[in-house]
Parts: C-alpha cells; sequence; structure tokens
C-alpha cells in the first residue's frame, strides 16, 4: 500500500520489503527507514530517454541487506530526474515485468534458493546493448 512519512514505521514489522515508487523522495524516506531498522530490501527502478525516433530503457535492481548498504548512496535515485520519458506515463509492460522478475530472482538467491556466485547488490540492464549488469557484490 502507499507508504508515507505518517505509516512508513510499519515497515519495521517486514522481514523484508521490496520497494517500487515512482517518487524519488519517497524512496529516499522508506530507504533512509528501512537501513535505520537494518530490515532487508530490493528497490527497483525504470528509466525510458528518447533517442531520436527510438527508446532506450534501463531497468535497475538494487539491494539492501543488513550490514551491506554503503552502496545505496551512489545507486538509488533520491532526487529530482530530468529528461525521463517514464514520467510522461509511457507504460513498457514487458520492461515492468523483467524488472519485477529480476527483484524476485534476487530475492530467491538471497533466501538461498538460488545459487548466487556473485552476490551482486546491483543490477542493471539496458536495452540498446541487453547487457545486464552487476554490481556492488557483498
Amino acid at each position: 500500500y502507499y507508504i508515507c512519512q505518517e505509516n512508513v514505521a510499519k515497515l519495521s514489522e517486514m522481514d523484508f520489503v521490496f520497494i517500487c515508487v515512482d517518487s524519488n523522495s519517497s524512496r529516499a524516506e522508506i530507504s533512509s527507514f528501512l537501513i535505520a531498522k537494518e530490515v532487508s530490501f530490493i528497490d527497483v527502478g525504470l528509466g525510458v530517454n528518447r533517442v531520436n525516433d527510438e527508446l532506450l530503457a534501463t531497468v535497475r535492481v538494487t539491494t539492501s541487506t543488513k550490514g551491506n548498504s554503503n552502496h545505496l548512496s551512489s545507486r538509488l535515485p533520491v532526487g529530482d530526474v530530468g529528461n525521463n520519458e517514464y514520467d510522461m506515463n509511457i507504460q513498457i509492460a514487458e520492461l515492468n515485468c523483467l524488472n519485477a522478475a529480476l527483484a524476485v530472482i534476487k530475492w530467491k538467491k538471497l533466501s538461498g534458493f538460488y545459487q548466487d556466485y556473485e552476490k551482486e547488490h546491483h543490477s542493471s540492464y539496458s536495452t540498446n546493448n541487453s547487457y545486464l549488469n552487476n554490481e556492488d557484490a557483498a
């Protein structure tokens, strides 16, 4: 449900949280609270930009676990972002689906379901080169 300053404390009851928001200020507030309470989470994001007459999209999956959140300051967008076609209410179902699937796969890795050699805490996929980039290993 919608998380705001009045109810963010309810998240401290959670073992794990998935964050998917369209407000960077909300992302900052929620992630800061979860870090302080040592609640692990995955934050997802999608950026879409017009390049000539085509779209360039990047999906992002960023993970925070107890004792591993130092990378978040350089990974989580918490300020205003300009030039993002996604802000114009463009709906790209396949990229939303990919972002959700990558987040669930990462959660299953953390849960011990899938083997996890890289233990990345930040992944991004770009449509223009089809490259999945894994960084910020635990």
